[in-house]
């Protein structure tokens, strides 16, 4: 996108913003929450006078754009009549506030990483007394530094890719299909999860993501919108129900349904998207636990695993080497992650199982960089890590948890015990859904976008 045709739409984008807010949530959206916190630290300093100059860098064009502008609106609410400034440098904005008349400049430096968009600078006089002479000397006020976060959103999300943004944590020589990825809270919820899934319920080549916890059904739209709920209440009580939420979910086409089930009940649910009404609709019931859109497993009792027997599409059996936590079917490709870490990876039903090491609960199987080819996407191998830290790996080659990682990048505070990856665009590249457990008892859906290498 060309810098003059984003100067057209920014002022359009950053008034949608400034209305918008995040789904499943009362929180104002990133920018305009950013820009009234931002607006408030700089009202708060003795001695600021307006007019009031704005010198943004970092991030992408886009996002420093769309920030400055809804901050100078803010700015100008308050009566410090802002001027936004382009100059190369920190200095050079200091110097260009001056030749504008501004009596006090805010210097803002963005970036988003860790699922928030942060501010940092600082606020300055930029008054020049008639007795300094030559040398400039500023006021003693205002003069503070700025730190601002708050959570990031789509929208930031979809402005710091678009013109690069900040890199995240790579490798140095992850190759050339090294692959950039930015993160953003997608949604909450109240309740710890039990299970994730991704894929189409509504035929719009989008997919929905599915949240599971001990009582509801959650569907998700691309933008983390809440589609459509079932609560579970009024389902049979399981007789050997798990110590923490722990449960299967899976979609099954033909046409598009939810198979739901959580061991907090003796039985799942098969389950329709009525989208006009807003519910998801009870079509059937399960006796067998969902891993796959036909590929169907059972419970260890009491357990956060299932066993090692899993009934194929085709009907047959297979013998996984030891009871899983975690199953990841990709087209032909089966991976099943053990309690311990390890995993047995299967190139096609048929094949022999290979040893993967060094896997988190959180792992499955997806082609982020659209070549056709799986990558593995897991999280720490660690019981609690701080933080956790989500990697990507290449399938082709041995072992993928010995091997550099093409990514890697830490997560939000929790315990990340689920991945699944999802076409929310509409394209060959799959993003990256992560679900995390945190510390006050709720759960978030943490997205994960690509950007260019």
């Amino acid at each position: 996108m060309s810098h003059a045709r984003a100067w057209l739409w920014a002022p359009a984008l950053a008034a949608l913003l400034a209305r918008a807010a995040p789904a499943a949530s009362d929180t104002p959206a990133a920018i305009p929450r950013l820009a009234r916190q931002v607006t408030g630290a700089v009202r708060a300093q003795r001695g600021v006078e307006a007019p009031v100059a704005v010198y943004v860098t970092g991030g992408s064009a886009e996002l420093r754009r769309a920030v400055s502008t809804v901050l100078a609106s803010q700015l100008s609410s308050a009566g410090l009549a802002p001027v936004v400034l382009d100059a190369p440098t920190a200095d050079a904005a200091e110097s260009l506030a001056r030749a504008q008349g501004a009596r006090t400049l805010v210097r803002l430096s963005l970036d988003v990483a860790g699922g928030a968009l942060r501010a940092r600078g600082d606020v300055l006089g930029t008054w020049v007394n008639f007795w300094s002479g030559r040398a400039p000397t500023r006021p003693p006020r205002p003069a503070a530094t700025l730190v601002e976060t708050v959570p990031a959103d789509a929208a930031v999300l979809a402005l710091a890719l678009e013109g690069g943004g900040t890199p995240p944590t790579a490798p140095p020589d992850a190759g050339p299909r090294s692959l950039r990825l930015l993160g953003v809270t997608l949604a909450r919820l109240e309740q710890p999860l039990a299970a994730l899934a991704a894929g189409d319920l509504d035929g719009d080549g989008r997919d929905e993501v599915v949240a599971l916890t001990e009582r509801d059904v959650s569907v998700f739209d691309a933008e983390g919108r809440l589609v459509a709920r079932r609560e579970l209440d009024a389902l049979p009580a399981s007789h050997a129900t798990t110590r923490e939420p722990f449960g299967a979910l899976a979609l099954v086409p033909g046409p598009p349904r939810v198979a739901a089930w959580s061991t907090r009940h003796a039985h799942g649910e098969l389950l329709a998207l009525d989208k006009a009404h807003a519910r998801l609709r009870a079509v059937g019931t399960l006796d067998l636990a969902p891993l796959g859109a036909a590929e169907r497993g059972t419970f260890v009792p009491g357990q956060t695993a299932f066993a090692p027997a899993v009934r194929l599409a085709e009907g047959r059996t297979l013998t996984v080497p030891a009871p899983f936590t975690t199953a990841s079917l990709d087209s032909q490709r089966l991976l099943f992650v053990h309690p311990d870490g390890s995993a047995a990876f299967y190139a096609h039903a048929g094949a022999a199982p290979a040893r993967w090491t060094n896997l988190g609960a959180g792992s499955a199987l997806g082609d982020l960089d659209g070549d056709g080819v799986p990558e593995l996407i897991t999280t720490s191998p660690q019981l609690s890590p701080s933080p956790d830290v989500l990697r990507v790996h290449g399938t082709t080659g041995d072992d993928p948890g010995t091997q550099e990682p093409l990514w890697q990048g830490a997560l939000p505070a929790g315990r990340a015990l689920y991945v699944v990856t999802a076409r929310l665009d509409g394209d060959q590249r799959r993003e990256v859904i992560v679900g995390l457990w945190k510390p006050d008892g709720t759960s978030e859906l943490f997205l994960l976008r690509q950007g260019a290498p």
